[in-house]
């Protein structure tokens, strides 16, 4: 457990660090490409379910007044790099990681969308309820699914066995 979590601690930031924060992120454009996968899903969905709202970009306009804007804080990423910090911690061979590490990619980006046309879908009649279905309801969410994907992960991937048996001369 104490080498999981050391590898967790340099993980987690690093990923974060490159990838995720606009001041310092050499890839911040991957942060960027990936706020515009989920606005291009919300559009999709909005038009095929004809949700009575207008999305022009990543500002959506609702009939009473209220507009939202995706933005990259809203992508999910930032769950993703936590699951992907855990997955690359896991003391297992590569194949499992890939594996893991892109179903769980899909399974954050489709909850996150769901999440996001939720909320926009609710807003529509309960303009009141956006602070506590965001901050609250939809972060927790999206918070819990690297844990139980993770969960399963450990569950299912075979484990690295360390020999305490010294290396002879050849």
């Amino acid at each position: 457990m104490g080498w999981f979590t050391l590898r967790y601690l340099f993980w987690a930031p690093f990923l974060f660090l490159f990838f995720y924060f606009d001041s310092f992120s050499p890839f911040i454009f991957i942060n960027q490409l990936e706020t515009d996968l989920n606005v291009f899903l919300m559009q999709q969905w909005i038009s095929f379910h004809a949700i009575p709202v207008t999305m022009i970009g990543p500002d959506i306009f609702f009939h009473h007044g209220l507009h939202l804007t995706v933005v990259n804080e809203c992508n999910g990423m930032a769950a993703f790099f936590l699951f992907l910090a855990s997955v690359l911690s896991y003391p297992t061979p590569g194949s499992p990681k890939i594996f893991y590490a892109l179903f769980g990619y899909l399974v954050i980006l489709l909850a996150n969308t769901v999440r996001l046309v939720g909320i926009t879908y609710y807003v529509i009649d309960h303009p009141e309820s956006f602070a506590l279905l965001h901050e609250v309801v939809g972060r927790y969410v999206i918070a819990g699914i690297p844990l139980v994907l993770f969960y399963f992960f450990s569950q299912h991937s075979p484990r690295r066995r360390r020999t305490d048996k010294p290396l002879e001369d050849v």
